[in-house]
């Protein structure tokens, strides 16, 4: 059994949680999708503990633009990594306070685009655009062939992916499951391709709060999980943090 996260964005207190149900589990190995930073309060304690925790971290929009910028984002999301990244660029002073940030910032630098185990795909947003393209449920009721065709071309099997922030499964017939559809478990049929978006730790957006992460075991069976964590500490967090939308406290709430 492998666990796959994705999207904590700076959302410390959700990922311990899920790190403390992950440890239960015992998997193997934790990949992580991407998106460590942006909205959260806490983008350094973040980037730390993924380091430390996480076996394969893949590079997410706001993992790149923390580094080299956020000109297309929303004006919220720019803020967010606009601040993050004055507080986390190296600078010229010397002592271990700045190694440290120089130690981040190397690592977000040359965090992957994609991994591959065995016949499956891991990247943050989308097999043809790892980085920034959507595959949305709309894709599927809207009937955008096209786009899902190329997708689905440039996989073997499986694909795991985030950048949405809602949990759900797009198979190669063009059908779209979400987890509750499913009883939380996927099982996928050989040489059926299928794309399964693992959610967010850190700021789902279906409409439930809680952290969302994925177990995948040895035979491409996938379990779903949630996990609740203090979001009232979150919220204290995001309201004590100069510069911070307090919509996106709201926004937390909601699942939105």
């Amino acid at each position: 059994m492998i666990a796959i996260i994705s999207d904590v964005h700076a959302n410390y207190d959700a990922l311990e949680a899920v790190l403390a149900e992950i440890d239960n589990l015992k998997p193997e190995a934790i990949l992580c999708l991407g998106d460590v930073v942006g909205y959260g309060p806490e983008p350094v304690r973040c980037v730390d503990e993924v380091r430390r925790r996480c076996d394969v971290t893949l590079c997410g929009n706001h993992d790149y633009a923390l580094v080299y910028g956020a000109e297309a984002f929303s004006p919220l999301a720019r803020a967010s990594i606009e601040s993050q990244r004055k507080l986390m660029m190296p600078s010229a002073a010397q002592g271990q306070a700045d190694e440290d940030r120089r130690e981040r910032w190397e690592f977000l630098k040359g965090l992957s685009y994609r991994h591959v185990r065995s016949e499956m795909l891991f990247v943050h947003a989308a097999p043809r655009n790892p980085v920034t393209e959507y595959l949305r449920k709309i894709d599927v009721i809207l009937g955008m062939r096209k786009k899902l065709t190329e997708n689905f071309q440039q996989m073997d099997w499986l694909c795991f992916i985030g950048h949405t922030h809602r949990p759900g499964i797009i198979t190669g017939e063009m059908k779209f499951y979400e987890p509750r559809e499913i009883d939380d478990v996927f099982r996928p049929k050989p040489r059926h391709k299928a794309i399964i978006n693992v959610g967010s730790v850190g700021q789902p957006r279906d409409g439930d709060w809680r952290a969302c992460f994925v177990t995948l075991e040895d035979d491409g069976v996938v379990q779903y999980h949630r996990v609740e964590y203090d979001i009232d500490a979150v919220v204290a967090k995001i309201a004590a943090t100069e510069g911070m939308d307090r919509s996106l406290a709201d926004r937390l709430r909601r699942g939105r």
